[in-house]
This record gives C-alpha cells, sequence and structure tokens, in this order.
C-alpha cells in the first residue's frame, strides 16, 4: 500500500523541482556546431549533450525519419557529422533560423533543441497539477525530480475504496495518476493501478492511456482537462483493466515472454532476478526433454513456461519498486517509470498463447503434461 506524502515534504520537492528548471536559450542553427554525438559548441562554448538532446537535435532539422535512423549506417562517425553540420548552416539560411537551446543547471548539459518558442516550467506544472491532485480527490504518494533533465514526475493515487476483479480473489487494486513535466516533451498524464496485494505496491502504468499536452494555450488546457474529466467518468480505471488482468492471470507466458521480462529486470536484479522470474528453471525443464531453447530451432513463442502473463507483469512491477530495497541499487526514477511502462505495456499485449486450443490428447501424450511435472 502506498503513503501519501506529508505537506511539508510536497513543498520540498517543489522548490527542488523549481530550483532544477531547465533554461533556455534561443540560438541560431549556425552558431551550432556539433562536435560529435556528446558534445556540441554553442557560440564558441563546448557544451555536453545528452542521447535525447543529439536526437532532438537531428530531428529539429527536418530530416525524414526513414532517413535519420539510416545516418549511422551511411556515414562514418566524421563525415556524419559534418554532414549534420553542413545542414545545420543551410537551414540558417533557408529554414529554421534558431532553436530554443534547454539548458540543465543542475548538470551544465544540454538536454535537448526545440523549435517552440518556449517550455513548461516547472511552477506552471505544479499550478496545472494541483487543480488535478485538489479537484479530484488525489493524495501524491511520491514526487520526484530528474536531475538531468530538471523535469518532475508524480504519482497521485485515488482517495477512495479499493477496487476487485470479478472472478479473481485476493487481488484488489486502487487507481491513481501520474503526471509529468518534461522540458522536451511537456505535461503528460497517465493512468495507473496500484496492486494493493503487494504490500510494497506493484504500480502498472498504462501508457496507452497517456495524454500530452504540449503548450498551455487556452485551447490545449481546456482539451486536457476535458481528457481528465472523461477518465473520472471510469473512477481513473483504464478501459478493460478488469478483463485484461483477468485474461493475463488464466493465460501461460510463453518462452519468448520470459525471455523479455527476465531482460528487462535483471540489470537492476542481477543474480536475484532468476528468484523473481526463473528463467533457467524453465530452460532447464525443455532440455530434460531434449529440446534445446537456445539453438534458434523452437519458436519460443509457441513454448509454455511455468508462469502466467500476469506474474511477469507484477515481476516487471515490482522490480521497479523493490529493486533498490532488495540490492540497494539506486535505481533510479526513469528506470522505474520504464519498468512500470512496461509491465503495463506486457499487461496490453497480445499474449502468444492466449488462443492456443488445448491438447485433446491425455496423460504423457500431452507435452506440456510433462513440462507442467517438471516445472511444478
Amino acid at each position: 500500500m502506498q503513503t501519501t506524502l506529508s505537506n511539508t515534504l510536497v513543498e520540498t520537492k517543489k522548490k527542488e523541482a523549481v530550483n532544477a528548471q531547465s533554461l533556455t536559450k534561443r540560438v541560431s542553427t549556425g552558431d551550432l556546431k556539433l562536435i560529435n554525438d556528446t558534445h556540441v559548441e554553442v557560440n564558441g562554448h563546448t557544451v555536453k549533450i545528452t542521447k535525447d538532446a543529439y536526437k532532438s537535435l537531428i530531428k529539429s532539422l527536418d530530416l525524414p525519419q526513414s532517413f535519420t535512423s539510416k545516418l549511422d549506417r551511411l556515414f562514418s562517425n566524421k563525415s556524419k557529422i559534418d554532414f549534420i553540420n553542413a545542414l545545420s548552416r543551410a537551414i540558417a539560411t533557408l529554414g529554421t533560423k534558431s532553436l530554443n537551446v534547454i539548458l540543465s543547471p543542475i548538470s551544465k548539459t544540454i538536454v535537448g533543441f526545440t523549435k517552440a518558442s518556449s517550455i513548461i516550467t516547472n511552477e506552471s506544472f505544479f499550478k496545472l497539477s494541483d487543480r488535478i491532485v485538489d479537484g479530484q480527490g488525489f493524495k501524491l504518494v511520491d514526487m520526484n525530480v530528474n536531475p538531468t533533465t530538471g523535469g518532475v514526475s508524480m504519482n497521485a493515487m485515488l482517495d477512495q475504496t479499493e477496487h476487485n476483479i470479478k472472478g479473481l480473489t485476493n487481488e484488489a487494486f486502487k487507481a491513481g495518476l501520474t503526471i509529468s513535466n518534461n522540458p522536451l516533451t511537456g505535461i503528460q498524464v497517465s493512468p495507473y493501478i496500484n496492486r494493493l496485494w503487494c504490500s510494497n505496491g506493484c504500480t502498472t502504468q498504462m501508457s496507452k492511456e497517456t495524454y500530452q499536452l504540449n503548450d498551455l494555450s487556452v485551447a490545449g488546457t481546456s482539451k486536457f482537462f476535458e481528457h481528465i474529466n472523461e477518465l473520472r467518468k471510469s473512477n481513473f480505471i483504464p478501459a478493460g483493466y478488469g478483463d485484461k488482468v483477468r485474461s493475463a492471470a488464466t493465460t501461460k507466458a510463453s518462452i519468448a515472454e520470459v525471455d523479455r521480462a527476465f531482460k528487462l529486470i535483471e540489470p537492476f536484479m542481477g543474480e536475484r532476478a532468476q528468484s523473481v522470474i526463473p528463467k533457467d528453471r524453465n530452460y532447464n525443464a525443455y532440455s530434460k526433454m531434449g529440446v534445446d531453447l537456445k539453438d534458434g530451432s523452437v519458436d519460443k513463442k509457441m513454448c509454455e513456461s511455468n508462469q502466467s502473463v500476469w506474474s511477469l507483469v507484477n515481476a516487471i512491477t515490482w522490480t521497479a519498486t523493490n529493486s533498490d530495497k532488495v540490492l540497494e541499487n539506486n535505481i533510479q526514477d526513469s528506470d522505474r517509470v520504464n519498468l512500470q511502462v512496461a509491465g503495463g505495456n506486457l499487461l496490453d499485449s497480445k499474449y502468444h498463447l492466449a488462443n492456443r486450443f488445448r491438447s485433446p490428447f491425455e496423460g504423457g501424450l500431452n507435452p506440456d503434461d510433462q513440462i507442467g511435472a517438471i516445472l511444478n
């Protein structure tokens, strides 16, 4: 169960976010010179840039996405940089005269480039988020500031009774919203579900329900709150969530899905990942049947594991909340969000074995029975 933040802590976090707010400076594209994909020269000063800043600079040149993805293959690193700089100088003469450079005062790093005349400040973000939290009956359960971008993200849980899903026992949930501000992408709001059965809070963020606000115009803000009001009608429970959980809980995960989930949590759990998602146990069970899952001869999407899809979803979201408690690895806030979104994406995906017919054979004729005997 997630606990709410005290008013004192909320105000402290808000001050931290305002102090970390990214700065912007309008510069001519002709005054930008890319040195490599980690540094750029601005008016004669060399400044470090993030990967996202590099990508946003490329995007600002209006190159077709299909061509942008081929740059690394078409050019050597030096030729690529020369090409981008030449294009930037040409655009300064023929097209986009200037860009807003977004700089983090904390990391002293450029975190993005944008054609927009301004970015949404954290102060403006808090005025808007306060309207949502206070107006819809939410309680803040966490707030985090990104030290690289100066962005801020908060989770707010709906202060009401828990939700149950018909047909499932020992499962109860509360709804919430993740509200964030990023200097490059603006304000985003996404519903999430907190699984109350997990005392440490397994939070699944539904990225497909995300709504984005790029500016604070009257029209844009009006549509934003219309979206919030639509979510309110369903008590902020994502559409079809109950059906998705029931399906995930009753569908065995494929080995391919196990592989994907394990790959997500291993960087944060290390060797302990096997205790959360027993990948090796599954592989060893097939090996005892003479099936080598590593040689590429078997379609792992069609191989049943000993876990449900729902257990994988919770393994991923549990890692987001608890890996630092288990290993003290100081998981980054951005990694937490990415894992929560990954869990939501898996829940919302088309499961590999969802529509598979059960075998009509009995006993030892069914390979799944053998697997089950070995795994369970």
